[in-house]
């Protein structure tokens, strides 16, 4: 098991501000070659998203923008501009000079590389 679904490292929610700060459901996946987080962030584009890595801590935050304009009103739902923020403790196995990321239709796919090193390999005996 990956360290990512034991390290993380955000309340559920918080204020900041004016904006309520939301935790967004996250997905985990991983295989032999890399570990993927599918993060959904509906209302989120990629100029309003920021993917952040210090150290081993990487941090999503995307702010999701008030409603679509001043002459909309709204029928049912909720107006309210909020940020998304989750932050995750990356393992060491995790190639981090090759993570990259997609934002399409409000779900970012952040794929994580395993360093070569890592990855599981069979070891051929000679007779």
């Amino acid at each position: 098991m990956n360290d990512l679904t034991h390290n993380e490292t955000t309340t559920p929610t918080e204020q900041v501000a004016d904006r309520p700060v939301v935790r967004p459901a996250v997905d985990v996946f991983e295989n032999q070659d890399e570990i993927l987080l599918v993060a959904d962030l509906p209302g989120v584009t990629s100029e309003s998203l920021s993917v952040d890595l210090e150290d081993d801590r990487l941090t999503i935050h995307g702010r999701r923008a008030k409603g679509p304009g001043d002459d909309a009103r709204l029928l049912m739902g909720t107006d309210t501009a909020w940020d998304y923020r989750r932050a995750f403790t990356v393992p060491d196995a995790v190639d981090v000079e090759k993570i990259k990321a997609n934002l399409e239709d409000g779900v970012l796919t952040l794929h994580l590389p395993r360093h070569e090193r890592t990855k599981p390999r069979r070891i051929h005996v000679k007779a």
